[in-house]
């Protein structure tokens, strides 16, 4: 299902192929996938509505408006922008599972002249794809996880950021199962507990 990225501070608004793409683009978006989902969203207020909505009004061959009578109208206004963009591809899609990681991912062999080159291409390739076996079982089984941070504080573009950005983004306590569903990783999620950024939530 497309998802859509609203970043309020910069007034823009994205398309993608999922949620799971869309929250690990970068701090301080908010992801939706539909009208209500975004009227409900606690950083969703009627003037960010009304700016973003100005910005791409011409998507939609629409004037400029000053106010919406109440934000549930103007994220079905925004909605109705947000389905009219292309949806971006972005490198991180075989991460999360929209895409596995193949010759159209990466370097295509043919492109090298050379015979060893192409052949170290071909490996990587093929073990991108091949499936991992999973090892032991994980101490964060059964457990769930809620993150203590509002902003991401890893580094934009990397496997930890988007796995930090699950547990933001979710606003909620999220399942170890959920969590590694969505892209998240053991280490990560190890990593930013030992740091405070992550606890462990009760039932």
């Amino acid at each position: 299902m497309k998802a859509f990225a609203i970043d309020y501070h910069k007034n823009t608004l994205r398309a993608f192929t999922s949620r799971r793409v869309a929250q690990s683009m970068g701090n301080g978006l908010v992801v939706f996938t539909s009208a209500e989902e975004l009227a409900e969203n606690r950083n969703t207020t009627l003037q960010g509505i009304v700016s973003v909505f100005n910005n791409y009004a011409r998507n939609i061959n629409s004037g400029v408006v000053k106010r919406f009578s109440d934000i549930k109208t103007g994220a079905k206004r925004v909605m109705k922008v947000a389905e009219s963009l292309p949806v971006e591809e972005t490198p991180f899609e075989h991460l999360n599972g929209e895409k596995t990681m193949t010759e159209e991912t990466l370097i295509h062999p043919d492109q090298f002249n050379n015979k060893a080159q192409k052949a170290d291409v071909e490996v990587h390739v093929k073990s991108a794809n091949k499936p991992k076996k999973r090892g032991r079982k994980s101490k964060f089984e059964g457990k769930k996880f809620v993150s203590l941070v509002d902003k991401n504080p890893r580094r934009e573009n990397t496997r930890a950021f988007h796995a930090m950005g699950i547990l933001i983004n979710a606003g909620e306590p999220v399942s170890y199962e959920a969590y590694i569903a969505q892209g998240g990783h053991r280490q990560d999620l190890d990593h930013d507990i030992a740091r405070g950024r992550v606890k462990e939530v009760s039932e």
